[in-house]
């Protein structure tokens, strides 16, 4: 008597069982270690460049608005008349609150990655520079209106005397 030929797959009570080869073919088990390509930087997309663009220009857009009113206060203090000794605590705490407001800028700007090196320095030093030279034509001019008050009295002086 021959041996009944069993087609792969089937188990003797009619019920299929499944074959190494078919085992084979399903899911690989993994490892539960991350990928490699887990930690790799993702492309930004359009959008996100985009948004980062726009975060920078708002952030320079800021700073430029901070800077103009932080010019503009201390050119008013600059341009104020008030003598040392007739300044009350009020106004000197003014004066050194914009001088920390200022530096404060400064260093924002400094630490800023999308700005220039120096930048925030470099835009108090030339308002400073600006303001040296605005000091220095007063200086002239009441140099130049002191020696012509000089002169006027010393006329005056020699015209008195020859009378």
């Amino acid at each position: 008597m021959s041996n009944p030929v069993i087609p792969p797959g089937q188990a003797f009570g009619g019920e299929e069982q499944p074959s190494a080869q078919s085992q084979k073919i399903g899911l690989k088990k993994v490892s539960s270690q991350k990928s490699i390509f887990e930690s790799m930087p993702k492309k930004p997309t359009q959008a996100d460049l985009e948004q980062k663009v726009q975060q920078v220009q708002e952030k320079q857009s800021n700073h430029q608005i901070r800077a103009r009113e932080l010019t503009v206060q201390f050119s008013q203090l600059m341009a104020d008349k008030t003598l040392a000794q007739n300044k009350n605590l009020l106004q000197k705490e003014v004066e050194l609150d914009l001088l920390r407001s200022m530096v404060g800028f400064a260093q924002e700007v400094n630490a800023d990655p999308t700005a220039p090196e120096g930048e925030g320095s470099l835009s108090w030093i030339i308002i400073l520079l600006k303001n040296c030279f605005s000091q220095r034509d007063k200086i002239n001019n009441l140099e130049y209106s002191l020696q012509q008050l000089e002169k006027k009295i010393t006329d005056l002086d020699k015209t008195a005397k020859s009378v």
